[in-house]
């Protein structure tokens, strides 16, 4: 399976802006997403899946069960199922969710 950005459904945030560019339908196995922050993303968790988040460009911070590190390009970053997290900053990363997110998985905290 191949996907591209110019294919890709864009959700719009006040922090952020997600270009999901599959869902749970096309690949249960994964969801990929590119995401834009320019200032931050609200406290949330993951009910059922692992998130890694790779830094590409700019850099900024993750808080992850409360504790907060700073994260630059070519960064890792894995949350855990059920763990609340928050990031800021001035980045680009790539979002990879296992498995695939659905609707109500993701939960503001």
């Amino acid at each position: 399976m191949i996907f591209s950005l110019s294919n890709a459904q864009k959700f719009p945030r006040d922090g952020f802006t997600a270009y999901v560019y599959n869902n749970k339908d096309q690949c249960s196995a994964m969801e990929t997403v590119y995401v834009d922050c320019f200032k931050d993303h609200e406290k949330v968790y993951v009910k059922n899946c692992h998130r890694l988040y790779f830094v590409i460009e700019g850099a900024g911070t993750f808080t992850i069960n409360d504790k907060t590190s700073q994260v630059k390009q070519n960064d890792v970053i894995i949350i855990e199922p059920m763990v609340p997290y928050s990031y800021q900053g001035k980045m680009k990363l790539f979002e990879v969710n296992s498995p695939a997110t659905g609707e109500g998985d993701e939960v503001l905290v």
